[in-house]
């Protein structure tokens, strides 16, 4: 496995109580405050401010899925209308009393990260299709075409797993710690910098492209 160090090529102040889940929409990223309970919508290029979507309960995570946002509360899955803010879905934790650590949509079902591992399960049912084991916890993941992507609870570093081999391929060192939630936006890799309350994009050679 390679070991690299990654300087932040954009940072986004926000202000959050306790950043705990971050995800791309495809044209803006949201970010999950546990503290005030709510999900908050940012102009990546700008860091100006949008739409704030009260999440009651949110414990943890943030993802998009078919458009809408999912979250983690102690209990269950919720899943958001982003406008509105209705619940259109809730299924009960897949592992009752276990905590989510970060949690992922992607093409192939929903990562959800745990104190030692991390699942790939059906967005339907949510059983499970895949384990990577992950000995010192998630607290954030995301996926690319090919890569999962994820920071362990230490908050030191993002690991980078080769989907088709099984392997840790990567290991990024980064500046902001602990490092925090995860997302992919096409070209760079995001994530949230918890100690100082900012976003911030990687570019990382073979996952991303550099671009303006």
């Amino acid at each position: 496995m390679i070991i690299y160090t990654a300087a932040s090529v954009r940072d986004l102040s926000i202000d959050a109580e306790q950043l705990t889940g971050l995800t791309f929409t495809g044209h803006a990223l949201w970010y999950a405050d546990r503290g005030r309970e709510q999900a908050v919508c940012l102009d990546p290029r700008t860091g100006e401010t949008g739409a704030v979507l009260a999440c009651p309960g949110l414990d943890a995570g943030l993802t998009t899925l078919g458009g809408c946002l999912l979250y983690a509360t102690e209990s269950s899955l919720r899943l958001a209308e982003p406008h509105s803010g209705d619940i259109l879905r809730e299924v009960p934790t897949p592992r009752p009393g276990v905590p989510i650590g970060g949690m992922e949509a992607g093409r192939d079902g929903i990562w959800l990260g745990w104190p030692d591992s991390l699942d790939l399960r059906h967005a339907s049912d949510l059983r499970v299709l895949a384990t990577v084991p992950a000995p010192l916890g998630v607290s954030g993941t995301t996926v690319t075409d090919r890569y999962l992507a994820y920071t362990d609870r230490l908050g030191e570093a993002i690991t980078v797993l080769d989907l088709g081999t099984g392997r840790n391929v990567l290991q990024i060192q980064v500046d902001g710690r602990p490092a925090t939630s995860l997302t992919w936006d096409g070209l760079r890799l995001w994530y949230g910098d918890s100690g100082n309350m900012r976003l911030r994009a990687l570019d990382v050679p073979g996952l991303s492209t550099r671009a303006d």
